[in-house]
């Protein structure tokens, strides 16, 4: 007997930044900011509308990104095909205001594709990449410290388990 999904796998994670969210916003909005911390390249600006392209050099790859809602200081959702070209993901970044001029990011995606495993396994993956970016961002904005976790998460020639 083969287990089934009951609901479709998706990322929903969050943190706490010590910044506002108009300053948080920024950091995922404009490139010059996010390119500290997560992927190495983008075309251009977070904007309502916008068709980007995201690289990140030091894996030797890029995803197309369509930005499909932009609320400053609030929201950005846009979708991107980083593990499926023709069904891409939908990822949305929200600012909430907390205490003492604080953010909470959350941070959904939804729309994996695939078999059950392939569903999960996409899931799982995107989960650890958003944790990746939070803790970047967190440690950019509150330390001005740039976490290399996304570089180092998965680095070139490492040998397999030890059994």
């Amino acid at each position: 007997m083969t287990a089934r999904l009951v609901t479709a796998p998706a990322v929903d994670v969050g943190m706490l930044v010590r910044r506002p969210p108009d300053e948080v916003f920024e950091a995922l909005a404009d490139p010059s900011v996010t390119t500290r911390f997560w992927f190495t390249r983008s075309t251009g600006r977070m904007t309502e509308g916008a068709e980007l392209a995201w690289t990140w050099e030091m894996y030797g790859v890029s995803s197309k990104v369509w930005v499909d809602e932009v609320r400053p200081g609030r929201v950005i959702r846009f979708r991107w095909d980083g593990y499926d070209p023709v069904h891409p993901t939908t990822v949305r970044f929200e600012f909430t205001p907390y205490q003492g001029d604080t953010t909470y990011l959350r941070i959904t995606e939804t729309g994996f594709t695939g078999d059950d495993g392939t569903q999960v396994s996409r899931a799982l993956d995107s989960t650890a990449g958003f944790t990746f970016l939070l803790s970047s961002l967190k440690a950019a904005l509150e330390h001005d410290i740039t976490l290399r976790v996304t570089m180092d998460a998965h680095p070139p020639d490492l040998p397999g388990p030890l059994e």
